[in-house]
Parts: structure tokens; sequence; C-alpha cells
């Protein structure tokens, strides 16, 4: 009886631990211009679906209220179809463009809340909230365009990097197997307004093209993770 008592006692505490290690990856999807397909707005950023990787550490505070700091990791290549121009029929012209991807690094920090749907922890409800730094690398873009009789054009678009204000908003549910290993899965809504201080735009021997360019990079990113007690 006595025995039986405390294995009762021990299932029916709660399995959180207040300090924990979490990883998680899957796909990023670019909205907003960021996603934007349209190869004339100067808005648009192209992005295709990407991968991101999610690394970071929570501490609860109580059983409702925590903190959390975290690494994340986007890329992203270019829509295909952006890439592939129609000229016009009869020219006998030709367009090829290569491009690299995009990559996003950040860190953040800021709170999170849980919400418990079973007994002792086991399955609950997350929301984070997070702001900090993020760090944008544009894609380089060589394209090559001729028509015959005329000399071909090459222009090149170097790759740009810029540091700038990021936030997160997310929510997931965890699935508590016990006090040290969860499952979880997760959705968070990034988003961060890039500046670019110099793209620059080689044609040839011309002068190089110089001007500011903002960029939105504005995903929604779903991933599955782990995380570990400490």
């Amino acid at each position: 009886m006595l025995l039986l008592s405390a294995s009762l006692t021990t299932f029916s505490q709660s399995t959180y631990t207040k300090s924990s290690a979490f990883i998680g990856l899957g796909p990023s999807i670019p909205i907003g211009d960021f996603g934007s397909k349209s190869a004339t707005d100067e808005k648009a950023g192209l992005a295709a679906v990407g991968f991101q990787l999610d690394l970071g550490y929570q501490y609860r505070f109580s059983k409702y209220v925590g903190a959390i700091a975290m690494l994340k990791g986007r890329i992203h290549g270019l829509a295909k179809e952006t890439l592939n121009y129609s000229l016009p029929t009869g020219s006998g012209g030709s367009l090829s463009v290569d491009a690299t991807t995009w990559k996003t690094g950040a860190i953040l920090a800021g709170l999170t809340q849980y919400i418990p749907l079973s007994k002792n922890d086991l399955f609950t409800l997350e929301f984070r909230e997070a702001a900090g730094v993020q760090i944008t690398a544009s894609p380089e873009v060589d394209a090559k365009f001729s028509i015959p009789g005329v000399e071909s054009v090459n222009a090149n678009q170097p790759s740009e990097s810029a540091t700038s204000f990021a936030y997160v908003l997310g929510l997931g549910f965890r699935y508590q197997f016990n006090s040290r290993l969860g499952l979880k899965i997760y959705g968070d809504f990034n988003n961060s307004n890039v500046r670019f201080e110099d793209v620059t735009i080689h044609t040839g021997d011309s002068t190089p093209l110089v001007a500011p360019n903002k960029q939105k990079t504005g995903t929604v990113d779903v991933g599955l993770g782990l995380t570990i007690g400490l």
C-alpha cells in the first residue's frame, strides 16, 4: 500500500521543469511582399518556400508564465517562375537568370505563456512573443540577356547584408513524455523590415547603379521539435 501510494503521488505531480532547452525545424513560408512573385514589383522578395531552424532556452517563473531566448535561422531560394521571363515571339532573344538564396539569422528574447490541456501538464498549449535583432543576406543575382545581332548584356547584383529589428509571435502544442523530454508542434509569425544601404547592379562596363532598398521579410514558420529538461 505504501509503494502504491508513493507511485500515485509521483504520477500526480506536475511534469514540467523550470528550465529547458528546445530545438525545432520545418518549412518557412514567405508571406506579403517577401513572398510576392511579381518581378516588376520593387517591393517583391520573390522568395520561395524555405527551411527554418530554431534553437532556444525557456525558463518558467510559474506554471503559466515564463521567459524565452532563442536563435532562429531561415533560408529561402528565389521562386523558379520569377527566373524564367518570356521574351517577345520572333525576337530570337534569350534571357538566363541565376540566383543564390535569402538567408536570415536572428537572436530574440521574450515571454511565454502556458495553458495546461490535461492533468499533470502532459499536454500544453503554449504562446510566445519575442523581439530582437535579425541579420539578413540578400541573394546574389546574375542575368544574361542576348538578341541576335545585338551585343549581349550581363548584369550582376551582389549579395548585400543588413541588420534590423525583428519580432516573432507564435503558438504551439507540447506533449511531455516525462520531466526530461517533450515533443512540440509550433507555428510562428516572423517579421522584419530590412533596409539595405547600398544595392549595386553592375551591367557590363557601365557605371554601377547604387540605390537604397527596403525589404520586408515576413514568414510563417511551421515546425516540429523536442524540448529537453535541464
